[in-house]
């Protein structure tokens, strides 16, 4: 940002001669904004810039590379990784006016949005149509398509579907300098060149900001089959995962641990469908077209479970109510805060034949520094993604940097992922060369200079200040 007030109020003025008053926020309606969904971290920039078309971002950018003005930007500010922090030099490009659905076609299924769609928006959107789109996140009512697009989310249902880049057909992106790269591609198959798509997927806002995309639907399942089942044994649970594998409706199969289940269990939230006797719980879920045959198929599947004597305990839902009741117990991220307050949020990936042996050194690594550690454990075992929430006492944010390293040492140990998907952000991008090899971090160096070679998109993610640029 421009050193002086003076140099600072000639930028706003020139940016709000670009975006309009709505466009421009200052004051308390910057500092009101926090950067991260669990905890207070004010944004400190002096203004967030709001476009309302890809034509005013473009404006915006070109200004920006003009003047060499750092910025950060801000789709719903869901992510936990620090991608959205903001410093007082930097200023923030909030996409939340470009929120457009521009088309939804039943022929070809796919949708045409911008990048400030919420999630949970463009599911309903599609949904009065017949269709899905597939990616599902706990955060979709704030969640937007740009930001997941950058990080690649996942979620629930990437069993079934993929993750955003197996759900997204086209992107538009603004670069640092305000050139427009559009590849808006509509179809399946398109070997023209260089898929630019995927230079901005997973890119967590480094290379271009994404302004528009086009996404692929699914038909919408006109079945949903549920089950919350309690099972005795690691062994047991891998061999409930392979036998659920058979059944091709299946959409999720989300585990949680002890830990995390006595928790919410224990919360007065009415999260308690089995009793908490065993060390694991597992919701199931099937989508499928067929509903009379989904629903004995998936019959026979339990069935089939407890002769094998992989379940001790089980409930299914025999209503959409229900349903939501069972997904609730797996979506307790508010119980989380509220019994640890303060807690660091992990999300690694490790080959499903050692996650628990990998539990078992983390919580051995833990407990010899933090004795009082407590973690709550859950994921979406069939994607190899765990997530651990920590709490090491008080003093837990303090320590935030210290448990990474431990979590990351036990990580390297079994050559699993530091980040499943929620993405390197500012939080990890110290334990990052030591995850990808030289050459590796050399390439991501070399494509991200040459994108953006005065390092103003999104400066502090992924790189320490001054690599990649």
């Amino acid at each position: 940002m421009p050193q002086d007030a003076h140099c600072e109020s000639r930028l706003v003025a020139e940016l709000k001669q670009i975006v309009g008053e709505a466009g421009l926020l200052t004051g308390s309606d910057v500092r009101l904004r926090s950067c991260d969904p669990f905890r207070p971290i004010p944004i400190e920039s002096p203004a967030i810039v709001r476009p309302a078309s890809v034509a005013e971002l473009s404006r915006v950018m070109a200004l920006c590379s003009a003047l060499g003005q750092r910025v950060v930007i801000h789709g719903g500010r869901t992510g936990v990784s620090g991608g959205a922090f903001a410093g007082a030099d930097e200023l923030v490009i909030s996409l939340e006016r470009l929120n457009r659905i521009e088309e939804i076609c039943a022929v070809t299924y796919t949708a045409v949005v911008q990048a400030g769609v919420v999630l949970e928006a463009l599911q309903n959107a599609v949904a009065e149509r017949g269709m899905l789109y597939p990616v599902d996140l706990g955060a979709k009512g704030s969640a937007t398509i740009g930001g997941m697009i950058a990080t690649n989310a996942g979620g629930n249902r990437v069993l079934r579907w993929g993750m955003t880049r197996q759900n997204l057909l086209g992107v538009e992106a603004v670069l640092a300098d305000g050139t427009v790269v559009s590849n808006m591609n509509r179809l399946l198959k398109n070997n023209t060149g260089y898929d630019l798509k995927h230079l901005f997927i997973g890119s967590e806002g480094t290379l271009g900001i994404v302004t528009r995309a086009v996404v692929r639907l699914v038909p919408a399942p006109v079945s949903q089959s549920v089950a919350f089942v309690s099972v005795q044994s690691y062994r047991k649970l891998l061999a409930l995962l392979g036998l659920a594998r058979r059944l091709v409706t299946l959409s999720a199969f989300e585990v949680m641990w002890r830990d995390y289940y006595e928790l919410v269990a224990a919360s007065g939230s009415g999260r308690r469908p089995v009793e908490p006797a065993q060390p694991y719980y597992v919701l199931i879920e099937a989508l499928g077209q067929n509903k009379e045959l989904d629903e004995k198929l998936f019959e026979q599947f339990l069935v089939g479970a407890y002769e094998e004597e992989l379940v001790a305990d089980a409930v299914t839902a025999t209503s959409g109510k229900q349903v939501a009741e069972l997904w609730r117990v797996r979506e307790g991220s508010e119980v989380i805060v509220r019994e640890f307050g303060a807690f660091v949020s992990t999300d690694v990936s490790i080959d499903l034949r050692h996650i628990e042996e990998f539990l078992a050194r983390l919580k051995s690594l833990l407990q010899t520094r933090y004795p009082g550690v407590r973690t709550a454990t859950f994921g979406h075992l069939g994607d190899n993604n765990i997530h651990i929430a920590i709490n090491v006492g008080p003093d837990t944010i303090g320590e935030e940097s210290n448990v990474e390293r431990l979590l990351f040492q036990a990580v390297g140990e079994f050559a699993g992922a530091i980040t499943a998907e929620h993405g390197i952000g500012r939080l990890k991008r110290e334990f990052l060369p030591e995850h990808r090899s030289p050459a590796e971090m050399g390439v991501m160096r070399q494509i991200r200079a040459a994108l953006d070679p005065a390092g103003l998109l999104n400066r502090e993610v992924l790189f320490r200040t001054g690599e990649g640029s």
